[in-house]
């Protein structure tokens, strides 16, 4: 008996040790009301190896044999570590045991550079992820990782879905969230809480003539270099919460021109959209908002394309260099780049005129937040058009017959921000300043105090500075009412912006129309309701 216990001791131990050890590295699940987890936090369990690519193409014993090779895989590349499924950038993919149809998918993860991965739904690929820090490649145009992760990779090319809205990835060693929700074959993606594909539909990649699969199992693909997953929850969506939602959001119609390039760099591409017509039709020129520094080109525009399109209205949506790019290109200021490129697009957009079947004439500018702001430096803005350019596009007018817009800042002086807003904080990283952490000192601080300095810049990018009798009418739009002089809950995005513009038009005779909650004699809603009756009202 003794030489037994003795014998076994050492076997006892490392048995209570590797219990311990699996003890202390499982973490319990916590999933949000509502949902499940389909990782345990402790083990394998529930998953297996099965890359469908590898057996594809294979049939009987070869298939089989190929399958049960990829699942005795499984466990040399997959592990469980402190409540993480790790991959070790090799084997066969991480598959469900379960197979899911309409869900709402949450889950997180961190990956390394130069790393390619994945998410299959119904076990067909797939929502990407990848290191967006790749260079593009002029040979291979179809693959896009400077746009970021979250896009239908397999979908066809220049259609909407395929390439996320925006870039959303954080930095490498960070922990990126995702949420990807499936209806029938309308996806939807949120990475880190920004929407990068909005109810696309995810095509059949394996039969793309065939709808995708009822149900099928979520996979997790491994493509090089090391990947973690963690807190995946799944809640299924039964028929009666699926209908309302496919009722709900519409497919979005596909561009016409997907991409359009109007200048070298990557980011001076534009979607386009044209009305169905017998005569030219009005434009929308949608600029999308984030600051100068994150959007796309959806951001803003998917709740309104239908109904343009609807009345006969063609639409252009563009992308533009950030402030970062702009000041990567040597651009100063840095908000320079991205107004010269939407001035550069409208100009672009004229000259396609004929090709197109768009009236050059009645082009009205739409955007929130910077977007906005974009749109009415353009609409008070002298003409920049160069009528001696050998450059045909050059030649082109940059004037707009109107623009819509909501959440504007209408100035870029901080003085006049923190005399109508004295809690303004919005603007010093248009003109390149970050301000000093050391010294306690914002981004507005260092704007404000150096603002003597940058006068003539104010003069050239601000909206209220340009003003001038020969301006088109303009239409603003805040979610809240005005307080000059007032702290506000957003001050950058605050009606106050609209009231001082509205004044300052007024004086100089510019048509000026103001909504929030509350206003008076209210003409137009929404900016939609306005740029319809401005673009097709037959005398304007």
């Amino acid at each position: 008996m003794l030489h037994v216990l003795k014998n076994s001791a050492p076997s006892l131990v490392a048995l209570v040790c590797l219990s311990f050890a699996q003890s202390c590295d499982a973490v319990e699940p916590k999933p949000p009301k509502g949902y499940r987890a389909i990782l345990n936090g402790e083990n394998l369990s529930g998953w297996y190896g099965w890359n469908p690519h590898a057996s594809a193409k294979l049939t009987g014993e070869k298939k089989a044999e190929n399958l049960r090779k990829q699942r005795a895989e499984f466990s040399e590349h997959w592990t469980v570590e402190n409540g993480e499924l790790v991959n070790d950038g090799h084997g066969p993919y991480a598959t469900t045991e379960e197979e899911f149809g309409n869900i709402d998918l949450q889950l997180e993860y961190k990956t390394v550079p130069k790393a390619d991965s994945g998410i299959y739904l119904r076990g067909t690929p797939q929502v990407q992820i990848w290191d967006w820090n790749q260079p593009y490649n002029l040979k291979r145009p179809d693959r896009k990782p400077h746009q970021g992760s979250g896009g239908l990779f397999n979908n066809t090319p220049g259609t909407l879905g395929r390439d996320p809205i925006m870039r959303a990835d954080k930095p490498f060693g960070q922990w990126n969230q995702l949420r990807i929700r499936q209806v029938g074959d309308r996806t939807w993606v949120w990475l880190n809480s920004r929407a990068v594909v909005e109810g696309a539909v995810m095509e059949n990649f394996w039969d793309r003539s065939q709808p995708l699969p009822a149900k099928g199992p979520i996979m997790l693909q491994t493509h090089g270099g090391e990947i973690r997953w963690r807190n995946i929850f799944v809640r299924e969506i039964n028929d009666q919460q699926s209908e309302k939602i496919l009722a709900a959001y519409r497919p979005l119609p596909q561009p016409t021109q997907y991409d359009v390039s109007y200048g070298p760099h990557l980011k001076q591409v534009l979607h386009f959209w044209q009305a169905e017509s017998d005569k030219p039709t009005p434009v929308l020129f949608f600029i999308h908002g984030g600051g100068w520094s994150n959007g796309g080109r959806l951001s803003g525009l998917s709740g309104m394309l239908p109904t343009i399109l609807k009345e006969g209205i063609s639409v252009v949506s563009v992308e533009y260099r950030f402030v970062g790019e702009a000041t990567a290109d040597g651009v100063v200021p840095p908000v320079k780049g991205p107004l010269d490129d939407v001035a550069r697009a409208l100009q672009f957009v004229r000259s396609k005129a004929a090709d197109w079947n768009l009236d050059k004439q009645r082009i009205g500018a739409s955007g929130g937040s910077a977007g906005a702001c974009s749109s009415l430096w353009l609409a008070f803005h002298p003409e920049m058009a160069d009528p001696d350019s050998e450059d045909p596009v050059a030649r082109e007018s940059t004037r707009l017959w109107c623009a819509a817009v909501t959440g504007a800042q209408t100035t870029l002086d901080p003085k006049q921000m923190k005399e109508w807003t004295p809690n303004s904080r919005y603007g010093g990283h248009a003109f390149g300043f970050r301000g000093d952490s050391e010294k306690k000192l914002s981004a507005f601080d260092e704007f404000l105090a150096k603002r003597d300095t940058i006068l003539p810049w104010i003069a050239e990018y601000s909206p209220y500075a340009l003003v001038s009798s020969d301006d088109p009418p303009v239409y603003l739009s805040y979610s809240s009412a005005p307080a000059l002089g007032k702290k506000q809950k957003d001050p950058t995005h605050t009606a106050n912006f609209g009231v001082k513009l509205q004044e300052h038009c007024e004086q100089a005779g510019v048509d000026c129309e103001l909504v929030y909650p509350g206003a008076a004699d209210v003409q137009h809603p929404t900016t939609t309701d306005y740029l319809i009756w401005k673009l097709k009202r037959p005398n304007s």
